[in-house]
């Protein structure tokens, strides 16, 4: 409403200056002029031979159908004034505010105006005039004007000014600023906002009220737009124009009205058009003729009045089922415009003074304004709708994503605690069954050993995933990008996965150049690549698989193919999802456990590497990722240490080693496992019966400590910095089955070797040969 009230200031100010002008024109300047003079009475004679001599004397204004003149074709005024003084030498003029558009004006018998003979393409009607009044004809005395009019049931005289040219030109001016320019300012406001509105309705079609209004508010500004002049002649056509603009106005008044009923609006929409085009058509058969023109004026109007009323109507029952000012504010300005509409015809037909003013162009820039404020009533109560909906909506987000916050911390901590609960069983039965493996027994026994240790090492590789993804989302893991080769990365993982591909029939082929080293996490992109070809090899039946690293844009581009039996477009995203496994409903234990793409994408992502998967059923598929290159490096430092045999851990014998393990079955089984191999084990049950341990004297110091992390009163980080304080830097290796993200971070944080539950054989000493071999931490004490 700001912006629509400095636009009208903004349109006025001009108005208002050239009003402000018109008045000056008539202030200091002209003081010396002698005052005009208002005519209000005439000598008054009818017929073509006047006789003004002996006429009545009439008050003005008169007009003839108020008169019951309205047959009248012709008439004749004289009106008389003095001039004090000498006769003027400067010119002089008249106005007056309605004379017929046909007449001829005499001045002391000097003819001053003639339109008698103008072709008046609309109709006869009294308009605003200015005639000037030569000086020669002017007389010092009396004075007579006689004006011969002809105009029918529309004509008459207003009252007439006469005086200096500079005080009546004023007056006129100032009548036209008002009247005229104005009117026109704000049809021209009206036509803007109506293009404006057929705009946002051409963007939402679904507002069809707008629609209907934006045209309507168009053509009706338009129409008075285009109003002829006053006082100036009508083009040809213009009259007919004239009229089928304002039954269009009519027509597109009632489809308004009619689109507000809805599903039932199409009978009145129907019935308002059939009207519109039936004196559309009869205006076209006049052929311009101003007299038939004007008979189907007085036969339309009536009828297209009658269809303005259901529209009008319908917006008023639209305004009470909507609890806003501003609808009820445009209900009572169509109702308005409805009366104004019957005035307009009261007033063309003769039936009012023709003194009057037509009101129909004054209400289609109010109905623009009124509806302008309906509009911004409807966008300020959307917008804080909207607001409030935003409102609504961002606050389920945050209390969705506080309940999927809070659910993935309860998955994470039930997955931690039920990995925790699972791996310490999981650890008795790995060592002992690795015990068992080592001790006499028949053939048959054999075999039950191995299918238990298979069945062992399926859970553990189910562990394992569960604790891969774990450590990529726990947010804590450090990426150590370094140089790698991908020629030894790559061979060591083909050399590892060699055999699985000789059980099934497979070829593994590498084509990996030596000069190929790239930057990137060398125990990460293990994980990638060992993951993608140990999932080629599994889901490919008869073929092989293919490494290959190239040139790629400045970078290598590693690449896994297989022939096997490829993955439908449908399905390649959710391939990378946890646990989706695309044959395998009934979850064999074979197949694997629809992990190791899971990790793969976690841990490509966390290198800034983009896995790519191209498939085509049938045939085979490929995946492959693009690192940046660098420069070889002769003497790369190797990341991994190569496991030991067994009998190189006999260096364990007669050694002293503390095991603190609170599970009582994993800590028999490490104690048996160790004192297989030798060593001297002091194994303790808490932190508490360790600092009962430190508290009675000096201890031997260990040759190596193996302790859980998670204990009852501790953790083994703890352990680990106890014993280090009371027996130096002693080697310390930690096992656990805890997979929370908080504790894997304090862990690798830590620096310590770790090894997780549940473990194999092998693997235990493999961990313990790294532990014993690696450098002595520093001795706090030194």
């Amino acid at each position: 409403m700001l912006l629509l009230a400095g636009l009208v200031a903004g349109l006025m100010a001009p108005l208002l200056a050239g009003l402000t002008m018109a008045r000056a024109d008539g202030d200091p300047g002209t003081a010396a002029l002698a005052p005009t003079q208002t005519l209000q009475s005439a000598r008054w004679s009818a017929g073509p031979a006047p006789d003004l001599a002996h006429g009545p004397v009439l008050a003005l204004p008169d007009d003839w159908g108020q008169r019951g003149q309205g047959r009248l074709a012709q008439g004749h005024y004289r009106l008389d004034f003095e001039i004090t003084g000498p006769a003027p030498q400067q010119p002089w003029a008249l106005w007056t505010r309605r004379l017929p558009t046909h007449h001829r004006v005499w001045l002391n018998g000097t003819l001053v105006s003639d339109t008698w003979n103008l072709p008046d393409a609309l109709q006869p009607r009294t308009t605003p005039y200015r005639i000037a009044l030569p000086v020669g004809a002017l007389h010092a005395g009396g004075n007579s004007l006689q004006i011969d009019a002809r105009g029918g049931r529309r004509g008459g005289l207003d009252r007439v000014t006469v005086g200096p040219e500079p005080l009546v030109s004023a007056q006129f001016h100032a009548y036209r600023v008002l009247v005229v320019d104005l009117l026109r300012v704000l049809n021209g406001m009206a036509a803007g906002s109506a293009l404006f509105m057929l705009l946002l309705w051409a963007r939402r079609r679904s507002e069809v009220e707008l629609g209907w209004f934006g045209l309507l508010t168009l053509v009706f500004s338009v129409r008075n737009l285009l109003f002829s002049d006053p006082g100036a002649p009508a083009p040809p056509g213009s009259g007919v124009a004239m009229f089928l603009l304002m039954v269009s106005v009519s027509a597109l008044f009632g489809c308004f009205g009619a689109s507000l009923q809805g599903a039932a609006r199409r009978p009145l929409q129907l019935a308002v058009i059939a009207i519109g085009l039936l004196c559309a058509s009869a205006a076209l058969w006049t052929g311009g003729d101003p007299v038939l023109l004007d008979r189907v004026r007085t036969l339309a109007y009536p009828l297209l009045f009658v269809t303005t009323v259901p529209a009008a109507a319908q917006v008023v029952r639209t305004a009470r089922r909507w609890p806003q000012r501003s609808l009820w504010a445009l209900a009572a300005t169509v109702s308005s415009i409805t009366a104004c509409g019957l005035h307009d015809y009261l007033l063309q037909s003769g039936r009012l003074a023709h003194t009057r003013e037509f009101l129909l162009p004054w209400t289609a820039p109010i109905l623009a304004m009124v509806y302008a404020m309906v509009l911004g009533s409807r966008l300020v109560s959307a917008l804080q709708e909207s607001e409030r909906a935003g409102q609504v909506l961002e606050q389920r987000v945050r209390e969705r994503t506080a309940a999927l916050e809070e659910a993935n911390a309860a998955k994470s901590r039930f997955l931690a605690a039920a990995s925790h609960d699972l791996r310490q069983p999981m650890v008795t039965i790995g060592v002992l069954v690795g015990l068992l493996r080592e001790q006499p027994s028949t053939p048959a026994q054999q075999r039950l050993i191995g299918r238990v240790d298979e069945a062992v090492a399926a859970m553990e590789g189910l562990l394992a995933g569960l604790l891969d993804l774990s450590r990529l989302e726990s947010g804590g893991l450090r990426v150590a990008h370094g140089p790698v080769s991908l020629h030894a990365l790559i061979g060591a993982i083909a050399a590892h996965e060699q055999e699985a591909a000789a059980r099934r029939g497979l070829q593994l082929r590498l084509r990996i150049p030596l000069r190929a080293h790239v930057l990137g996490d060398a125990v990460l992109l293990e994980q990638i690549v060992r993951n993608l070809v140990s999932n080629a090899l599994r889901y490919t039946e008869r073929g092989g698989v293919l490494v290959a690293a190239r040139r790629w844009r400045g970078g290598w581009r590693v690449a896994i193919y297989d022939t096997g039996r490829g993955i439908p477009p449908a399905e390649q995203a959710r391939v990378f999802e946890d646990f989706v496994q695309l044959e395998n409903p009934q979850r064999e234990r074979a197949q694997g456990l629809g992990l190791g793409l899971a990790i793969v994408r976690r841990a490509s992502a966390l290198m800034g590497a983009a896995v790519q998967l191209r498939s085509v059923p049938g045939r085979g598929s490929c995946f492959s990722l693009a690192l940046p290159a660098i420069e070889p490096q002769p003497d790369l430092p190797s990341s991994q240490l190569e496991p030991p045999g067994w009998t190189t851990l006999l260096r364990l014998q007669e050694r002293q080693v503390w095991l603190v393990e609170d599970d009582p079955g994993a800590r028999e089984a490490l104690l048996l496992r160790l004192r297989a191999w030798g060593a001297r084990v002091l194994a303790l049950a808490s932190p508490a019966a360790l600092d009962a341990l430190l508290a009675r004297g000096e201890p031997e110091a260990p040759a190596l400590l193996i302790t859980d992390m998670r204990l009852p009163g501790g953790s083994g980080l703890e352990v680990v910095e106890r014993v280090r304080q009371a027996c130096g830097p002693v080697p310390a290796l930690v096992v656990t089955g805890n997979t929370a993200p908080e504790d894997l971070a304090r862990l690798q944080a830590s620096g310590l070797p770790v090894v997780h539950k549940p473990f194999r054989t092998e693997t235990l000493a493999s961990a313990i040969f790294a532990t014993l071999n690696a450098p002595r931490p520093v001795d706090p004490a030194s």
